[in-house]
């Protein structure tokens, strides 16, 4: 997180307890997972792997975070393109949260928390069954390496869920 706080994704302590308080916005997310939102949202934009002065390539670098820019990238493409149905994702400027967005962040969060059953049983509802397979696998990879920089998506014991969802 040092490296996270050292790029200037410090948040306000004020708006990352509470946030503004519009139902649905960005700013009421933790940092992991607005790292994560902004990313999808990148990628949704770009779609291309990244390269050399990309917005995406350049958000992983500055958080340190490039090792997990290739599982991120796949995970990414099984996503939307094994979805059954087109999936509905803003502009990366954008202040709201939208539903597929919010599930993106949850299976990151199960993948993370290694809730495979659960992870599996979304990913089959949401996606064809080859991509499902490949984008579990995925992004279990992708959030292993975000837990590990300390960039926790999994809700603790106890929570019923992601703060969103």
């Amino acid at each position: 997180m040092g490296i996270l706080s050292e790029q200037g994704l410090k948040l306000n302590r004020a708006v990352r307890q509470e946030g503004c308080g519009r139902l649905g916005c960005v700013c009421s997310l933790p940092i992991a997972e607005r790292f994560v939102l902004w990313a999808v949202r990148q990628w949704q934009c770009d779609r291309a792997v990244p390269t050399e002065g990309s917005a995406l390539l350049g958000g992983f670098k500055a958080a340190g975070l490039i090792e997990a820019l290739p599982d991120f990238a796949i995970a990414m493409d099984a996503l939307f393109f094994g979805a059954r149905r087109a999936l509905d994702v803003h502009l990366p400027t954008c202040s709201q949260v939208s539903r597929d967005e919010a599930t993106i962040l949850a299976l990151c969060g199960l993948a993370q928390g290694n809730h495979m059953g659960p992870l599996g049983a979304s990913l089959d509802v949401l996606m064809m069954p080859t991509a499902a397979r490949i984008a579990m696998e995925r992004l279990k990879s992708f959030a292993v390496t975000l837990q590990q920089a300390g960039l926790h998506l999994a809700p603790s014991a106890g929570e019923a869920g992601a703060l969103i969802n």
